[in-house]
């Protein structure tokens, strides 16, 4: 199906430099995968292996595909961002029904995911086909599923699949962002493939990659998308999704310069491999090509409306992305000079597990704020938070709008907890011990949350965010939208906040999910972010500020807050009663604990749940009666201004009404007089007009005001 052609500047040729446009990605391609050989050549990973002589076509066919599969990435990535947040609307009515400019880009989005899908499955053969060497006659299969790449790699593929078909299927803006949330969670998937699987620094090197592999993704495949869409789109469109996309670029150029450096520090043994070894070449090449990436995008910020200066720009940005690319997938097949991969065996086995050595400090209160295991990943996100809601907060008084410091105080809390959280002893003895872990569980559930949302950050960003007057949505339309979706009004409820809250806790402790998270980085980062997520949940349903899809009783909020957190208390109790260890594989199989040690740490691990839990109720309990008293003090105030204004006209309506009420009160007894002189048959209205006398119980006007004058 052909769509219809979006008018463009007079005297443009659109047909012409959509063709043209169209055979920039061949090359593209062909430039990926010349800069690929020659990086893979300058590490020496064209040389057959010794120990398992690699097949040709592994040697050959891998780049090829990861070629392909990086340009699909990309794609699905840059082109369903560039549908779902840079496109303006047709009119200022909401776009729900797609028009034809996001239609064309939905269609590029899922030509790529498939694409992707294609290429991460083709990847998983040949994994296989690597570890058995060639000629060997196996089944490559089950070989490559049998190891963790292999497995990875095939949920890449799903979620690309899944991904493509969301945006195939999507006819209207919402569809369509589900397929970019599936892209993205294959982006950050990839992560775990290559040498961060099975680095050193495991958590640094997975968290790492991934954001590098986000910030390229989010970069090359908006700068792709915009550059394929651009011939269909009017100048003035073009000039507008190119400055909504700026931004996005300024936090991928960021996110690829600390990703980049975290990923070297932990793969090179000194700054003097960069020039000494094959592999710190291929580095400083990829370094200096993302300069002058960066460079480009700075020259192209000031030409939003310059078509043949954006296509210059991007065709130059174009090919030095891809030689970026191509450079990444050398040192994806490429061993670093620091080896990655630990020996599971002898003293080793606890690093091998962990991926870090546990603190030669005993765990203790002290040791909670002494010891640091940096989380550069998290650390970074705490920055970004606290930064960006103060930049809103500075944008507010800028304008000249007031925000109560106490909001702030509490939010930026709130990031430096989480910071502290995921870097400091909890962390670096959370994998080791379950009171460790215990305790940065209970953080992150009942300490970092309530900050959080004490700080109002949705309502912060409605109020700094410009709103789009175009129809389309932007970050704060789609938060909005979140929350007044059917699916806010329903985990919104305080009953279903409280079950997610407290009956997480039975679902993860007492069923084999603890200790599969303790095994699998996905799962740790998993775990965590539920943690927080519920933890958030609930504390939002409690006390937010922010708005919330339905008003909710403060008498139901202390019965859930009282039977939640009684729930969590007795579960406690109940954790410290078990006759058995919780995630027992797992601590056993570090070896740093006799059984005997354990259950004295698992003791001690459910005591602090069921003390914590004590603190945070009489927090939740005295917010929740502060803001029921204000709420009530707020009404009588607005009660009062709204007399003002109208000259009591709700009082005097009111009073009226009650003395129609003694009218026809006077009236019923008058009549049951003439009824028992003239005993008549009684009349047939009667019953109703017993129903009317009931009626002002229940129909009468709030008693939040005066009652009669």
């Amino acid at each position: 199906m052909t769509l219809p052609a979006v008018p463009v500047a007079p005297g443009h040729d659109t047909s012409r430099t959509a063709r043209l446009t169209a055979l920039a990605i061949p090359l593209l391609l062909l430039v990926t995968i010349l800069t690929a050989g020659l990086g893979m050549a300058a590490t020496g990973a064209l040389a057959p292996a010794e120990l398992v002589p690699a097949s040709p076509l592994v040697t050959w066919g891998l780049p090829v595909v990861r070629a392909l599969h990086h340009l699909g990435m990309v794609l699905a990535i840059g082109a369903g961002g560039t549908a779902v947040l840079l496109l303006p609307g047709p009119s200022r009515r909401e776009v729900t029904v797609l028009d034809p400019p996001r239609r064309r880009a939905v269609r590029l989005a899922a030509a790529g995911a498939a694409l992707w899908a294609v290429a991460s499955l083709a990847q998983v053969p040949l994994g296989g086909l690597e570890a058995a060497g060639a000629g060997a006659d196996v089944d490559v299969w089950a070989i490559a599923l049998d190891g963790d790449l292999g497995r990875i790699q095939l949920a890449i593929a799903i979620l690309a699949g899944l991904s493509a078909l969301a945006y195939v299927l999507a006819r209207s803006t919402v569809l369509a962002c589900w397929g970019l949330a599936l892209a993205g969670l294959g982006v950050l998937s990839l992560g775990l493939s290559g040498h961060a699987g099975a680095s050193l620094d495991h958590v640094n090197a997975v968290d790492g990659i991934a954001l590098h592999l986000a910030g390229i993704s989010i970069w090359a495949g908006g700068l792709l998308a915009i550059a394929l869409l651009a011939p269909h789109l009017e100048d003035a469109v073009l000039a507008t999704v190119i400055r909504r996309f700026s931004p996005w670029a300024l936090g991928a150029v960021i996110t690829l310069a600390l990703s980049g450096v975290l990923s070297a520090a932990i793969r090179l043994s000194a700054i003097s491999d960069l020039v000494t070894t094959g592999y710190g070449r291929v580095v400083l090449v990829k370094a200096v090509g993302l300069v002058g990436l960066a460079v480009l995008g700075a020259l192209q910020r000031r030409r939003l409306g310059d078509r043949i200066r954006f296509r210059h720009l991007a065709a130059t940005e174009g090919l030095l992305m891809a030689a970026v690319i191509g450079a990444s997938i050398a040192l994806g097949r490429s061993a670093p000079p620091v080896p990655q991969e630990v020996p599971a065996v002898g003293d080793l086995r606890t690093l091998s597990l962990v991926g870090y050595l546990p603190p030669s400090q005993e765990f203790g209160p002290s040791t909670l704020f002494t010891v640091v295991q940096m989380d550069w990943a998290a650390l970074a996100l705490a920055v970004a938070l606290a930064g960006a809601y103060l930049a809103g907060v500075m944008r507010l008084r800028r304008r000249g709008d007031a925000w109560p410091w106490h909001r702030v105080l509490a939010f930026v809390a709130g990031c430096l907890a989480f910071a502290w959280v995921m870097n400091g002893g909890a962390a670096a003895w959370g994998r080791f011990r379950f009171d460790a872990h215990m305790v940065q569980h209970m953080a992150m559930m009942m300490i970092v949350p309530p900050l959080w949302v004490l700080g109002a950050p949705v309502t912060l960003l409605s109020r700094a965010a410009a709103p789009r007057t175009d129809g389309s949505r932007g970050i704060r339309e789609w938060v909005l939208a979140a929350l007044h979706s059917r699916y806010a009004q329903v985990v919104s409820w305080p009953p279903i906040a409280g079950a997610i809250f407290a009956g997480s806790l039975v679902l993860f402790y007492f069923s084999p999910l603890f200790e599969a998270a303790m095994y699998s980085h996905v799962g740790h980062v998993l775990m965590t972010v539920h943690f927080l997520a519920s933890g958030y949940l609930f504390a939002w349903v409690l006390i937010g500020i922010d708005p919330a899809p339905r008003p909710i009783n403060p008498v139901l909020k202390l019965i859930t807050l009282l039977v939640t957190l009684a729930f969590h208390a007795f579960f406690g109790v109940a954790l410290a009663s078990a006759t058995w260890l919780v995630a027992e594989h797992w601590y056993l199989d570090l070896g740093m604990y006799s059984p005997e040690r354990l259950e004295l740490i698992q003791l001690r691990g459910a005591t602090i749940m069921w003390a914590i839990s004590e603190i945070p109720t009489v927090g939740y309990a005295l917010i929740v009666a502060l803001q029921w008293m204000k709420s009530e003090d707020r009404r009588a105030r607005q009660f009062d201004r709204k007399a003002a204004r109208d000259g009591g006209a709700e009082l005097a309506a009111y009073n009226a009404y009650l003395a129609s009420l003694d009218a026809r009160a006077g009236t019923s007894t008058v009549g049951a007089d003439a009824a028992d002189t003239e005993t008549p048959s009684p009349p047939s209205g009667s019953a109703d007009a017993a129903e009317d006398a009931e009626e002002p119980s229940t129909s009468a006007p709030p008693a939040n005001g005066p009652g009669t004058a």
